[in-house]
């Protein structure tokens, strides 16, 4: 079939951020900053995780297949994280120990959320901004000049008015 009468455009708009880990060059994310489906993952997500972290307490640490419980659980904690951030987040963060190795009081997962969550939130907040600004400098051309908020200019007192 010729393909001469179709005419492409690009509008996808996806920009992927790259985002060093710790400063290695062999740990680098691409993740889509603008992605509004985050949140809506997160949520989903963020449950996911807390119910694996309580299944951990369920388990007998006199049975023999300890290890391979937590191996299933820790398996299961970066497939979640990687479906919250849509990216291989667990491969890159994760290359050694679990999801749920403790350092200073909190899970290795809840240091990745906090950081990337505040990448998202920031990207987030600058494109609303960018928007607003673009709608008001579209919609002020086309509003009657009659109509367009006016400075407040306040009346000259005399003391004929005291």
């Amino acid at each position: 079939m010729p393909t001469n009468n179709i005419i492409d455009l690009n509008i996808d708009g996806i920009k992927k951020t790259q985002v060093r880990i710790n400063g290695r060059d062999d740990s680098i994310l691409e993740l889509d900053l603008s992605d509004l489906n985050f949140s809506d993952r997160l949520e989903k997500g963020y449950q996911k995780l807390q119910d694996k972290i309580k299944s951990m307490s369920d388990i007998d640490v006199d049975d023999d297949n300890v290890s391979k419980q937590l191996k299933e659980i820790d398996k299961a904690m970066k497939e979640t994280v990687d479906y919250i951030f849509d990216s291989n987040v667990s491969e890159v963060c994760c290359k050694s120990g679990t999801m749920f190795d403790m350092y200073e009081g909190t899970y290795r997962f809840e240091r990745i959320l906090d950081a990337l969550i505040k990448l998202y939130s920031e990207n987030i907040e600058d494109e609303y901004k960018k928007m607003k600004k673009r709608i008001k400098s579209t919609t002020d051309k086309y509003l009657p000049q009659d109509h367009k908020p006016k400075a407040n200019k306040r009346k000259a007192t005399s003391k004929k008015d005291e």
